[in-house]
């Protein structure tokens, strides 16, 4: 479809969810570990979100993370509930299968992601929380030069918030 948002690096392409792939986010999701969501989405809306993955509204956009033409997982940008983001500001989660963990793929697929967002969509602010004993994840920001920015409590838990704002964002770009 015209439009739909697609990103290449050196090893991964975001791209939009295919349809046969969206009953396997949604058992990625049902399956989730609870440390890396906050509550499972109603499955009718989860389902219909991701039927407009590769489209952004409202705030949303979906994708998939492709390693050579098999989706590994899921990157996006969210709208927290119950707490309005100012303009140019972007969360991000993202979900990566077990067996692909611990390779890049999280680090290339976020940096992908977080420079699209800075160069064609005006962010000025890209941040992303996750729980504490999260440590891999925890690590993954740090690699990708985001800084840890405090605890919010969103959806009955404490998260640690990590940010990169625009002015970090282009001295790392300046520093490759």
């Amino acid at each position: 479809m015209a439009g739909e948002v697609v990103i290449r690096g050196p090893r991964l392409v975001l791209r939009p969810l295919r349809t046969a792939e969206i009953d396997a986010e949604w058992q990625a999701m049902v399956a989730a570990d609870p440390i890396s969501i906050g509550v499972l989405p109603d499955e009718s809306a989860f389902r219909a979100r991701l039927a407009r993955s590769g489209q952004m509204r409202d705030g949303w956009l979906d994708l998939a993370i492709d390693l050579d033409g098999t989706s590994i997982g899921r990157i996006q940008t969210f709208v927290p509930p119950r707490r309005p983001l100012p303009p140019g500001t972007f969360d991000i989660g993202i979900e990566l299968r077990s067996g692909v963990r611990g390779q890049g793929y999280g680090r290339e697929a976020l940096a992908l992601f977080a420079g699209w967002l800075f160069e064609q969509r005006g962010a000025q602010v890209v941040e992303a929380g996750t729980d504490a004993a999260n440590h891999a994840m925890r690590s993954v920001f740090g690699h990708v030069g985001w800084h840890e920015d405090g605890i919010i409590t969103e959806i009955g838990r404490d998260w640690v918030m990590y940010r990169m704002t625009r002015a970090d964002w282009e001295a790392g770009r300046a520093a490759r």
